[in-house]
């Protein structure tokens, strides 16, 4: 966790640098002005899981002590679709590819040997994913603007498993819905605009597969959430 703390900190103190600054001349000041525009996006995610064990995990099923899960980071691309709205609000669709992978790690008794130990299960992820936001925007001060941004997400994973059929494997559904809030700083260039943004999900709906093996029965409930770092150029 505190790996991932290190590029918050770093966007927030661009973030309140931006703030700071303030220049005579201003780059393309007629851009707000665009009814419609594009760009695109780059980042770094850390997805993770949301978990929720049955009650009396240990008592419902013998062997079976606890779960957790560990994420590891990956990437996203999007393409940017900007409709202007009004002074302060824009309304976005960033149709993109995200790439991830997580791990649950299983601490449950090995029914062949009766000794406990930890069984961990890899579950990779390539989400094509359909972001809507709303994006609101604070007065520019010289070539610097703050946002930020909130709306409802859909993606489904080309990757998931969640009709094979093998014990071996833990699957999680292919669809899925959340929704996302973010903030970040507007960076005006001459010819282009730049922007990072830090953007954290929250999956609403279970992922969760029923498949009656052992190590998916001691969980209740599984959500996406997840910290994304976007650098947008528009």
């Amino acid at each position: 966790m505190r790996n991932k703390l290190f590029p918050l900190l770093i966007l927030i103190c661009l973030s309140l640098a931006a703030v700071a600054q303030r220049k005579t001349l201003k780059n393309n000041p007629k851009y707000d002005r665009k009814p419609l525009h594009f760009g695109f996006s780059i980042g770094i995610n850390y997805y993770d899981f949301k978990l929720q064990n049955i009650a009396d995990l240990s008592a419902a099923l013998p062997g079976y002590y606890n779960v957790r899960s560990s994420t590891a980071p990956g990437y996203s691309i999007h393409i940017i679709s900007n409709l202007r709205l009004s002074d302060h609000w824009d309304f976005r669709f960033n149709p993109g590819f995200t790439s991830t992978v997580r791990s649950l790690e299983f601490d449950v008794v090995n029914p062949f040997t009766e000794r406990r130990r930890t069984v961990s299960r890899d579950i990779e992820s390539s989400f094509l994913e359909f972001p809507f936001h709303f994006k609101f925007k604070s007065d520019r001060v010289g070539n610097y603007r703050l946002h930020l941004l909130a709306g409802p997400k859909y993606a489904i994973d080309l990757a998931s498993d969640q009709d094979v059929v093998d014990d071996r494997v833990f699957k999680i559904k292919q669809n899925d819905i959340s929704y996302e809030i973010g903030f970040g700083t507007d960076i005006y260039f001459e010819y282009f605009k730049f922007s990072p943004q830090i953007i954290a999900t929250f999956g609403i709906n279970n992922t969760r597969v029923e498949d009656d093996t052992f190590l998916a029965a001691g969980i209740e409930s599984i959500q996406t959430r997840a910290i994304l770092i976007n650098f947008t150029f528009e």
